[in-house]
C-alpha cells in the first residue's frame, strides 16, 4: 500500500471546508466515479471524533470503529490559529492521517511510501509526458497530436512545453524498447534451456 492508496484525513482541508465547526459531517472517499469509503466526523470537546466501519483482510464481517483524534492548535504569525492532528501512534504533530489499517495514523507509523517511490523509470517518464500533455490541454492518448495552442498561453511557452513533451516521450520509448529487448532475450534463453522432446 502506498500513501496514494490509503484513505486520508487532512486537517487543513477539514478546517478550510468548515468540518471543525462542531457540527457532525459526512466524509466520502472515491476512486474515479466509485465511492470506496465513508466516515462521519464531528468535533467533540475539542477533539475530532471519527466513526466508520472497518473490515480486516480476509474477513467478511464489518466492525464499527470510533476513533478520537486529538487536535493541537498553533498560533499563526499574522493572527489566528492553525490546527494539527496528534498521531495516536507516535504522538507526532501532523497535518495528514492515513487509514491503511484499522486506525487513522500518520504515514510514518504505517511506513507508507509515496506512490512515486514505487515507480520505475518508465512510469516516471510516462507521468511526466501526461503532466506536460495536461498543461498543453492535449488528450492523454499519446498518439494524438497536440494542437491547438491553449488560449492565453504564450507561443514561446507552448513551443518549450512541446519540446519537453517530445523529449520525454522519446526517452520513454527508448526505455520501453530496452525492456522489450530484455524480455525477448530472457524468452530466448528460457527456450534454449528447456528440455527437448
Amino acid at each position: 500500500t502506498t500513501l496514494d492508496e490509503a484513505y486520508r484525513l487532512d486537517v487543513r482541508w477539514l478546517h478550510r471546508h468548515g468540518y471543525l465547526d462542531g457540527r457532525p459531517r459526512w466524509l466520502t472517499w472515491s476512486r474515479g466515479e466509485r465511492e470506496t469509503g465513508s466516515a462521519s466526523v464531528a468535533l467533540v470537546d475539542g477533539d475530532l471524533m471519527v466513526a466508520y466501519r472497518y473490515r480486516a483482510r480476509g474477513s467478511k464481517d464489518w466492525e464499527p470503529v470510533r476513533q478520537v483524534i486529538t487536535l493541537d492548535w498553533t498560533p499563526c504569525h499574522y493572527g489566528g490559529e492553525r490546527p494539527w492532528f496528534r498521531c495516536a501512534g507516535c504522538r507526532r504533530r501532523v497535518a495528514v492521517l492515513c487509514s491503511a489499517g484499522k486506525w487513522f495514523l500518520c504515514r510514518h507509523c504505517y511506513e507508507l511510501p509515496y506512490g512515486s517511490q514505487q515507480e520505475t523509470a518508465e512510469d516516471r517518464l510516462l507521468r511526466k509526458v501526461r503532466t506536460l500533455r495536461a498543461r498543453l490541454g492535449a488528450s492523454m492518448n499519446l498518439l494524438e497530436p497536440i494542437w491547438p495552442k491553449p488560449t492565453g498561453m504564450h507561443w514561446r511557452t507552448f513551443d518549450r512545453l512541446l519540446q519537453e513533451e517530445d523529449a520525454a516521450q522519446r526517452a520513454h520509448l527508448v526505455l520501453m524498447h530496452a525492456a522489450i529487448d530484455r524480455l525477448e532475450a530472457w524468452g530466448t534463453s528460457l527456450r534454449r534451456n528447456l528440455p527437448s522432446g
